[in-house]
């Protein structure tokens, strides 16, 4: 694709003599990773600044750069630029043009809230397939990040269309709204699940994570709330989509009664909805799981899919792999279960959950970790609750 392709419909300021014939190669903005013909975009980041690799990017074969500042690099690098406002949002929009736009041909459904993320959308996932739909997931269980960087998340849309896949349902997390990572992409629909202390080391508040995660809603077609959390009203509050909740507490368009919870068998509740009754049972454990399901199961709701088949489709759901994750050890005296809780709040309620269906003389035994350079804030309080 030629360079006017990509230039088409931005704000920029061009210096140095630019070809808008020239054919371009790919997009990126790890200098590590560019080639001959390539665009560099030249980001800050929270540890670097892609500025100060404008000379490598140069070496390595790129014919332009996309910059915010005219450093010494930069000049240094006798490349053409363009100079914008916000460089991640083009490295997002140019990303995007590269592979064809397909963004705008799937139904997109996203889910972020610090937990629920990854059940929810393979519970949604699972429903859309019993519904003879082709659609897939995107997000922790595909590995690397929750929410891919533009680069890589176009060509996995690319790769999903490419194959026959017409919905993706993936998790939307608040680094990746944060910084822009999205910009552009226009989704059907966006859950969130919840929020609680977490990523304070990069949010800095609890009012700066709402308001990030908030950023998923100014693009959706319609937006669905637990509105039994309390940022349920500040997050709606921000969004400009058709706006649904649903709860089990509160009264809400979508509202759960008749919950009966039977430990490591499972759940069962009736989901009432505009004078329907959708019967939600479940093998999956645990109250946060009831949410998960109730949150997948509205989402299809709103979509379109009958009552039987998102009764079916949860039905069909027998675990996600590190939610609450029981390994076979054979016959043995203890069970082991392996879960992704890496905040308070899904810690306390892992080992609430576990403790409901324990035996009465079995203990609890707990190894539990908060690593590396990450949110160091919550490591007394997970201690504490442990």
């Amino acid at each position: 694709m030629r360079l006017f392709n990509y230039l088409e419909g931005l704000e920029y300021t061009q210096y140095g003599n630019i070809s808008l014939d020239k054919e371009i190669r790919g997009i990126s903005s790890r200098s590590a990773e560019v080639e001959k013909d390539f665009i560099f975009v030249c980001i800050r980041g929270g540890h670097t600044d892609g500025h100060l690799f404008a000379y490598e990017a140069m070496k390595r074969g790129a014919c332009m750069l996309v910059v915010e500042d005219i450093c010494d690099c930069v000049i240094k690098s006798k490349l053409p630029f363009i100079k914008v406002k916000n460089s991640r949002k083009i490295l997002a929009l140019m990303c995007a043009k590269h592979v064809g736009n397909p963004e705008r041909e799937l139904k997109l459904v996203a889910v972020t809230g610090t937990n629920g993320k990854t059940s929810t959308c393979k519970i949604l996932s699972e429903i859309y397939k019993k519904a003879q739909i082709n659609a897939e997931s995107l997000g922790t269980l595909n590995g690397g990040l929750t929410t891919p960087d533009p680069e890589d998340f176009y060509k996995l849309l690319r790769e999903r269309f490419d194959k026959g896949v017409s919905t993706v349902v993936m998790e939307a997390s608040s680094h990746s709204l944060y910084l822009d990572k999205l910009y552009g992409v226009k989704f059907e629909g966006g859950i969130f699940t919840n929020l609680t202390p977490e990523h304070l080391d990069f949010h800095k508040s609890m009012d700066e994570y709402a308001k990030a995660k908030a950023k998923l809603f100014v693009n959706t077609r319609w937006g669905l709330y637990n509105s039994d959390d309390e940022y349920f009203e500040k997050i709606s509050s921000l969004s400009d989509s058709l706006k649904y909740s649903y709860s089990i507490e509160n009264n809400s368009y979508f509202k759960a009664s008749n919950l009966k919870l039977y430990g490591t068998e499972g759940f069962e509740y009736d989901l009432k909805v505009q004078g329907e009754n959708i019967k939600i049972r479940s093998s999956l454990s645990g109250k946060f799981n009831v949410y998960n399901t109730l949150a997948a199961a509205s989402a299809a709701y709103l979509d379109g899919i009958d009552i039987s088949t998102i009764e079916e489709g949860i039905a069909s759901v027998k675990g996600v792999s590190g939610r609450l994750e029981r390994l076979d050890f054979g016959n043995v005296p203890f069970s082991v279960y392996i879960d992704y809780a890496h905040s308070p709040d899904a810690l306390e309620k892992v080992l609430n959950c576990v403790r409901e269906f324990r035996s009465e003389n079995q203990k609890i035994i707990l190894v539990f970790g908060c690593g590396g350079d990450r949110d160091k804030s919550k490591r007394k309080v997970m201690g504490q609750i442990a």
